[in-house]
């Protein structure tokens, strides 16, 4: 007798904390940008980063790519998560190209409102590393 015949709500108690998780990612709360995507996207930017400043100096333009390309995961991996814990559960099957495509309209949006300078995600905030080359 396996782990899904004993217990048949550890199925659904797993599904739910995926889709928790996944919607706490995902772009559809409100306040996540600030608490939890904005920090993870910065932290991934930060050591892939600092990776790459053993071979070659790292620019903030390449820096700031990083924490958009970072930015753009998360938000996917968050909508992925939703679909994969919902997908099983009602039975309607959603395309993850759609998912893919409203994550990447997201972070599109992001990026023009840093580039118009509605957002100052690295100038104004100085938030890029000591060792980004200004």
């Amino acid at each position: 007798m396996n782990l899904k015949q004993k217990f048949p709500s550890y199925i659904w108690l797993k599904r739910g904390a995926l889709a928790f998780i996944g919607f706490i990612l995902s772009p559809l709360s409100w306040w996540n940008d600030i608490f939890i995507n904005i920090p993870l996207a910065y932290g991934f930017a930060w050591i892939i980063g600092k990776l790459l400043d053993i071979f070659f100096e790292v620019h903030r333009y390449l820096f700031t790519g990083l924490f958009i390309l970072c930015y753009f995961l998360t938000n996917l991996i968050g909508f992925l998560m939703i679909h994969y814990s919902l997908s099983a559960t009602n039975g309607k099957k959603d395309s993850v190209f759609k998912q893919i495509l409203i994550s990447l309209f997201y972070t599109m949006l992001i990026v023009l409102l840093s580039y118009f300078d509605v957002l100052h995600l690295n100038f104004q905030l100085n938030i890029l590393p000591h060792w980004v080359i200004r």
